[in-house]
């Protein structure tokens, strides 16, 4: 279903602004404030509100409005198993086809080949820095041909982003990528989708020292 133009708009904003925090977990949306200042009407914003809520970015409370979703360690972690389940499978997928050749995959890894950290005080630099590098992962899925799993893989992506956007952006907690990127599609090429799989595997990996960070995230709210 095609989205209005005006909803999409909001949707952009609000869930650009999740992502970064500068709508932190929890805030609560006030519609009246929001319509005013976005200047759209309140059934527009609350059609956004319902999109972003799909996308598990917010959530609505029966008499009580709309809040931003909180993060939390169970999340992550159902998150993060959502993730690998369908990266890997999407890799199963590819051997099955026995398809090698991923132009939209390595157009992506080029996107980040002279790639350098944004400003620590632009948050939408940063969040368009991180769009880049996770636009390797959804082309990957995307190249496995297989549309549901892609759109089921869209439904987690947004809020997947919070959890990238803080660790990424934690001092000294940023990885090489782009060298991750570039193995997988290298082993991908000579057909050696279990070493793919295992690379893949490992560069997600890394996400497990986030648990102490989002700890230390949920605290200082």
């Amino acid at each position: 279903m095609k989205i209005d133009g005006v909803i999409d708009s909001v949707v952009k904003f609000l869930r650009a602004r999740i992502i970064t925090g500068e709508l932190p977990p929890g805030r609560k949306l006030n519609e009246v404030e929001l319509a005013s200042d976005l200047d759209v009407s309140r059934p527009s914003l609350r059609e956004a509100f319902r999109i972003l809520e799909q996308k598990h970015l917010i959530v609505n409370v029966p008499r009580k409005g709309s809040y931003v979703a909180e993060l939390s360690i169970d999340d992550f972690t159902a998150l993060y198993q959502a993730r690998e389940m369908i990266e890997c499978y999407a890799i199963d997928l590819l051997e099955l086809s026995g398809k090698k050749e991923l132009p939209q995959v390595e157009a992506a890894i080029e996107i980040t080949s002279n790639l350098s950290l944004p400003p620590d005080n632009d948050p939408q630099q940063k969040l368009e820095h991180l769009q880049s590098l996770v636009l390797f992962h959804y082309r990957l899925v995307e190249a496995c041909g297989n549309k549901h799993i892609l759109r089921f893989y869209g439904t987690i992506a947004s809020n997947l982003a919070r959890y990238q956007f803080i660790y990424l952006y934690k001092p000294n907690m940023n990885t090489d990528s782009h060298e991750d990127h570039r193995k997988i599609l290298e082993y991908i090429v000579r057909g050696e989708y279990s070493d793919a799989k295992s690379i893949l595997k490992n560069h997600m990996s890394r996400f497990s020292a986030f648990y102490a960070l989002l700890e230390d995230v949920n605290a200082n709210e």
